[in-house]
């Protein structure tokens, strides 16, 4: 396994906002064909037990879509494995999803990226990225464990169970939330002709 590389495998969120569609990937433990409960194939978690894709990427979207607002959806997940560092990724599985954001937050969204910064089990960084995040009307300090809120921290521990097969981007566990930064995105900006 490389580290910071795409291999043994991972699976991209397509997502969209009212302004435009965004994609997250995030890395697993090596992808096996036979699925448990779903139909999506299965892992073996770091626990050692047998974990199904499909019900693992339920629970995920079902703590990530609280930072989205009503007006954005997570619409596809792909599984998708490499055999090698070099290789091409290869599709195992496609679930189409119609999992409505639910942030009650107010304010500014348009171009917003919120970073959510973890380390795994070797201090390895990692994160996960949230575009046109709904900020509300806070500022943009950086947020650490005594400001988390409880969305932030149940979706921490998702990414962090022992009984999952989420991975860093080093190939270890994640195990420490460490803080969510906001700013607003240049690129995003410039796309939706915001500067």
């Amino acid at each position: 396994m490389t580290e910071y590389g795409l291999d043994p495998a991972s699976i991209r969120f397509d997502y969209h906002s009212a302004f435009g569609p965004h994609t997250m990937i995030v890395k697993t433990l090596p992808w096996l064909p036979s699925s448990i409960t779903g139909s999506m194939g299965s892992y073996v978690s770091w626990s050692g037990a047998p974990v199904d894709a499909e019900a693992m990427i339920d629970d995920l979207v079902d703590k990530m879509k609280v930072f989205l607002n009503p007006t954005s959806s997570f619409d596809l997940v792909t599984i998708y494995t490499k055999a090698t560092p070099t290789a091409l990724s290869v599709v195992e599985a496609i679930k189409a999803l119609a999992v409505v954001g639910t942030s009650a937050a107010g304010g500014v969204s348009k171009a917003v990226q919120a970073t959510f910064n973890f380390k795994t089990t070797i201090a390895g960084n990692t994160k996960l990225v949230f575009l046109d995040y709904p900020h509300g009307t806070g500022d943009f300090d950086k947020q650490t464990f005594t400001s988390f809120s409880a969305g932030a921290i149940a979706l921490f521990t998702e990414l962090a169970l022992v009984t999952n097969a989420w991975a860093g981007r080093d190939n270890h566990r994640i195990n420490t939330f460490v803080s969510v930064t906001n700013t607003l995105n240049e690129k995003l900006r410039k796309s939706y002709k915001m500067a």
